[in-house]
């Protein structure tokens, strides 16, 4: 009975109540249309990026400058910032790698390096990675021709679009690569063959400058090295020397001569506080810089070559120094969880970590559209606001002018919560109603944007909506979504009109 007695009573006053019902449909057409093309621009941007470079989420060391895996955000001298490394990455990756809901892994250095093949040098973002997980963390990456550096094996892998327009990916195969990378305080060249070539299935301004080579390669670069020691050949006996404690060296205290003792000193002689001179004898300066030997009598410069040691000159790089592992999840509406769970495990900003999602790894137009959704909603909230004011008015009148059919329920015996339930039930079936029709309206208009396939003609607002042309996706949770936002309106708009309902004195409403 009382359901048939709702829908009387809307039907009855839907005259009234046809303003509220306007609005509502249009916030809820403009808001589904909104967030379906935001969601479209979010899914593309997932595929291009997530899919492609950056996995799910990532951990990376936590810097005064947000880095992200293109390098810094840090407006005039982000060039010149090169960012800290992971410390711990093996237990790190390890963590991870036991979590059910993760599918790979794998490290990442990131550069900026200007890369000289043939003769033509381009600015470009270096990507250092293990190419024995790499493939497998990103398995939609084609490798057009040649094949990705062995273990341990100095290689760079380029884009197609470095191929030059008459030749052929294979034309550049085993071609030398220069890469000049700088940090302000200094510049790193190295060069390494060209072992492969690949492409992007999408093509996307900031992935067409991207560039994989090793791990190594891409430290250098960055300056993660342990530094340089000269490559001299000493003997055994200098090598001693180098042994000794700085006294023996010197000549011990020194207390008579405040020299080193001459070389007339034998094997038994001492200075002339008593101190052994046999250690100030054997020191050959020159021998020990790589000069001739000075010596007269008791020389070093016929040792025999095969008792040389020798001290590596190169600039070795820091092996297991990552400044990014990226996670890549089987359902990536499990990454909030993950996210989580690295950081109950210890690994928070405070400890030196921070873990983030694809987006804020990708930084750029994909936090951008992340933001842009989030205003968009924020803008959409006042709107919603305005519809719920709109509706508690109309709902008042409407109250205002049934005083006399509510006073009357009371008199026969109707409850408060009767009375409550029939103008809650009045409410929603209104804002619920024209939240269902602008949904159906939303979907529509959707689709025709679709189908219209408009092209934007900025390339950059272009990338903002997932390229182009501009699309939008409804989705059966974008649908709930507004569903669950118009139960909400319902809910604000019904107070004030229920209270002044419940208000109505069954005398009052039968004198009147």
């Amino acid at each position: 009975m009382l359901p048939l007695l709702v829908v009387r009573n809307v039907l009855r006053n839907l005259r009234r109540l046809a303003p509220m019902i306007v609005i509502i449909v249009a916030v809820f057409v403009v808001m589904l249309v909104g967030n379906a093309i935001l969601a479209a621009s979010g899914n593309a941007l997932y595929g291009t990026y997530a899919r492609l470079v950056s996995g799910d989420l990532s951990v990376s060391p936590a810097a005064e400058s947000n880095f992200t895996i293109f390098g810094s955000d840090q407006l005039l001298i982000g060039e010149y910032l090169v960012q800290p490394t992971l410390s711990g990455f093996s237990d790190l990756r390890d963590a991870a790698e036991d979590l059910p809901e993760v599918r790979a892994t794998t490290g990442l250095v990131s550069a900026a390096a200007n890369v000289r093949i043939g003769g033509s040098g381009v600015n470009r973002t270096v990507f250092g990675v293990d190419f024995a997980s790499y493939p497998q963390m990103f398995p939609d990456l084609e490798l057009v021709a040649g094949r990705v550096p062995a273990p341990g094996e100095p290689g760079i892998v380029v884009q197609e679009n470095r191929v030059p327009a008459d030749g052929s990916p294979q034309d550049i195969l085993g071609q030398p690569a220069l890469l000049a990378g700088g940090t302000g305080r200094s510049f790193t060249l190295r060069e390494v063959p060209v072992t492969g070539v690949f492409r992007y299935p999408v093509n996307d301004a900031l992935l067409n400058g991207v560039v994989l080579t090793d791990a190594d390669t891409a430290r250098a670069l960055n300056g993660y090295t342990y530094g340089a020691l000269e490559e001299v050949e000493i003997s055994q006996a200098d090598q001693a020397v180098l042994d000794a404690d700085v006294d023996d060296l010197f000549g011990g205290d020194g207390g008579g001569g405040g020299g080193m003792a001459t070389d007339a000193a034998g094997p038994d002689a001492t200075d002339s506080d008593g101190g052994d001179a046999n250690a100030g004898d054997a020191v050959d300066l020159n021998a020990l810089l790589g000069g001739e030997d000075a010596a007269t009598d008791g020389g070093r410069a016929g040792d025999a070559p095969g008792d040389a040691a020798t001290v590596d000159r190169a600039r070795q790089t820091i092996a297991g120094s990552w400044n990014f592992l990226l996670v890549s999840l089987d359902d990536r509406a499990d990454r909030g969880a993950v996210m989580r769970h690295l950081e109950s495990l210890g690994y928070v900003e405070s400890d030196g970590y921070r873990v983030r999602d694809w987006y804020r790894t990708v930084g750029g137009n994909a936090s951008l559209v992340r933001y842009l959704q989030i205003l968009f909603n924020a803008g959409l909230i006042f709107v919603a606001v305005g519809a719920a004011i709109i509706a508690t008015n109309a709902l008042v009148l409407s109250v205002l002018e049934r005083t006399g059919e509510i006073g009357t329920m009371r008199a026969l015996g109707a409850g408060r919560g009767r009375v409550a339930l029939m103008i809650g039930m009045e409410t929603l079936l209104v804002v619920m109603g024209a939240a269902a029709v602008g949904i159906l309206l939303g979907a529509g208009a959707t689709q025709l944007v679709n189908n219209a396939e408009y092209v934007v003609d900025n390339r950059y607002i272009a990338i903002l909506f997932g390229g182009e042309p501009v699309r939008g996706t409804v989705t059966l949770s974008l649908v709930w979504a507004h569903l669950l936002a118009a139960i909400a309106l319902s809910a604000v708009a019904v107070v004030y009109p229920l209270k002044k309902a419940l208000g109505v004195s069954p005398r009052e409403a039968m004198a009147a």
